[in-house]
């Protein structure tokens, strides 16, 4: 954890926090901690200063700060290391870079903002700063490259659990990592890895969430909706990024064979948009038309066609299909 993470874990909205004590507390000097102080109120933080009390913490930025995430989080793997950024051409790139290099194993990247964010299939991402959540998660798992779909749909699920905790909200999952409400996309997850035959050698899970967000009036109005939109009302970011990386923390450490697999697949399917509809999948080799009849235990989305075939579909773009 990070010095100025650590100071804020002694910080109080309640209570003055003595300087000398924390000082003690974290084997700094006073002149030390005034210099972290600092550094965390041009981040957002408003903290107070009495010169016979010490410090208060009035008010938190909304703000994916790497020592608020490291301060909240109670976590095993995810967030081992947190760095973020003000601004980055993709959190997704950069963790790419960083996980060639060799990382801790649940490194997160977030951003306030990207100029380059993107999602499945190079299409780009719109993340506008202070509005939406942006985050990478550098992985080093011991599965092989069959198993990587799955830890997609968990992801899918961890926001979409991590939305319903915060918001009350429930999205809809569609294969293989969108989330929607009411129609509209509000987060989508990218997963990109490298691997040998038999082995991941590393995983990066992206994360992109519409929060506050709004889309009225713009070319993504109708697509593209926000938390903010569905709830009516301003939702913490802070709130859902931090809710998300404990549910992946979670899905992560129990490991995606046996029965835990069996149970990402259950709580895919119980909230699959497109489970029992007629789908359109857009695939490497061709479209693919037919039921969509769930997913298999590798993460496949199962279609049956009108002579009742059965195609699993490792990778595609599924749609609604259109009657006619």
């Amino acid at each position: 954890m990070s010095i100025e993470a650590r100071i804020l874990a002694e910080l109080s909205e309640y209570e003055y926090a003595s300087g000398e004590k924390i000082s003690e507390k974290l084997n700094i000097t006073r002149a030390a901690v005034w210099k972290h102080i600092n550094r965390l109120r041009e981040r957002g933080y408003d903290i107070k200063a009495s010169p016979r009390n010490g410090y208060i913490l009035s008010s938190r930025p909304d703000k994916l700060i790497a020592a608020e995430l490291q301060n909240r989080l109670q976590t095993s793997v995810i967030g081992s290391s947190i760095q973020s950024f003000e601004e980055i051409g993709s959190t997704a790139d950069k963790a790419r870079e960083l996980a060639m290099r060799g990382v801790q194993d649940g490194t997160v990247l977030a951003a306030e903002s990207q100029t380059q964010g993107r999602g499945r299939m190079e299409r780009g991402w719109v993340t506008p700063p202070g509005q939406a959540i942006a985050l990478s998660v550098i992985l080093y798992p011991g599965f092989t490259p069959p198993q990587v779909p799955l830890l997609g749909l968990a992801a899918s699920l961890a926001v979409r659990q991590a939305v319903e905790s915060v918001t009350g909200l429930a999205p809809k999952l569609k294969w293989p990592n969108d989330i929607y409400l009411g129609g509209g996309k509000v987060a989508g997850i990218l997963v990109e890895m490298s691997a040998e035959l038999d082995r991941v050698k590393w995983v990066v899970v992206s994360a992109g969430i519409n929060v506050n967000n709004r889309f009225d009036g713009t070319p993504l109005e109708g697509v593209a909706r926000s938390l903010r939109e569905a709830a009516g009302g301003r939702v913490s970011r802070l709130d859902v990024a931090v809710a998300f990386l404990a549910e992946l923390d979670r899905y992560y450490i129990r490991g995606l064979s046996g029965k835990a697999a069996e149970a990402i697949r259950f709580d895919f399917e119980a909230n699959d948009m497109l489970q029992g509809r007629e789908v359109e999948v857009q695939t490497p080799t061709g479209p693919v038309r037919g039921v969509a009849s769930g997913i298999d235990a590798d993460g496949r989305l199962l279609v049956r066609a009108a002579d009742g075939s059965l195609s699993a579909l490792f990778s595609g773009e599924a749609s609604l299909a259109r009657s006619g």
